[in-house]
């Protein structure tokens, strides 16, 4: 089996793509009947040519993304059918819309809420992530972790906030002040979007206060890539991949508990809808689909 890991990366040698060429690593002590490789959109190899370069193996391309938004949706399918129009290939649903990727974080938010409640804090869960204009699917992935933090923290405030989209991270901080605030990056690196434009929007209110006051108040929870269960989550796709039939045809029962598999023109997102309405005005989000099939080479991306 030739499974390869697709992230957007920030170029060769950047703390990003060290971080997946480590997963690659890991996965591969751990299953070393199966072939791992990499790809990026910024670093090598491309998208293009690690499709190139597995062309005819059938390889299942596992987005390591957050959400189901540009990358994962558009450039990936696109870029990957250039190298290979072989339609050899299946792309996976982004590990950030699977069901046991809110449960990890969930994980993560209530040992941190724990520790400033016991403090004798009332922390703020905010959620970051990327977001983009371009494709509307990019924030929804984030407001769909939100509703279901919210289930397991009905008496805890939980907020989205964006890079490239709105609400902003630069307005939701502001709004908060000096409020106690435990932040979960949905992004893949501890790079600039971590270290500077989160962290620097989130301290800026508080260090006019003092380093304790910044200390005890704020809590950045590691981005995704430093997440030890970031591979027990890829292999969960890999699993269900070695189960995917040959041809797009219906789901058979042995792999239906594996939400998110796309046919074409169809988002990882499905049309089932979390009636929680959030905190951010309102309205239902889309939950991953339990029933699909995978993304097929040469398939048009969704719109």
């Amino acid at each position: 089996m030739n499974v390869i890991l697709a992230a957007h990366g920030a170029g060769d040698g950047s703390e990003a793509n060290r971080g997946l060429l480590k997963l690659a690593d890991a996965l591969r002590a751990r299953r070393p009947g199966v072939r791992f490789g990499c790809a990026f959109w910024k670093g090598t190899p491309s998208f293009e040519e690690a499709a190139r370069n597995s062309r005819g193996q059938g390889p299942v391309v596992v987005p390591i993304m957050a959400s189901d938004g540009y990358y994962a949706r558009r450039r990936l399918p696109q870029e990957w059918a250039k190298g290979d129009p072989s339609r050899s290939f299946v792309i996976a649903p982004p590990i950030g819309t699977l069901p046991a990727f809110p449960c990890i974080l969930a994980t993560k938010v209530g040992e941190a809420v724990t520790d400033m409640t016991r403090r004798g804090l009332n922390p703020v869960v905010l959620l970051v992530g990327h977001g983009t204009t371009r494709v509307r699917s990019s924030g929804d992935a984030a407001r769909w972790v939100r509703d279901e933090l919210a289930l397991s923290f009905p008496h805890t405030e939980i907020l989205t906030a964006f890079l490239d989209e709105s609400p902003y991270l630069s307005e939701v901080a502001g709004s908060l002040g000096g409020r106690p605030v435990v932040a979960a990056p949905l992004l893949l690196g501890g790079g600039p979007h971590v270290l500077v434009d989160l962290a620097g929007a989130l301290r800026a209110p508080r260090t006019s206060s003092g380093l304790g006051h910044l200390t005890e108040t704020l809590k950045i929870l590691p981005p995704i890539l430093e997440w030890p269960e970031l591979a027990s989550l890829t292999l969960e796709v890999v699993d269900a991949a070695s189960r995917v039939p040959a041809s797009p045809g219906p789901s058979p029962p042995a792999w239906r508990a594996c939400a998110g598999w796309t046919r074409c023109r169809t988002s990882s997102l499905g049309a089932a809808t979390h009636p929680n309405s959030g905190r951010e005005g309102g309205g239902r989000v889309r939950l991953p689909a339990s029933i699909s099939v995978p993304l097929r080479a040469g398939s048009p991306p969704a719109p």
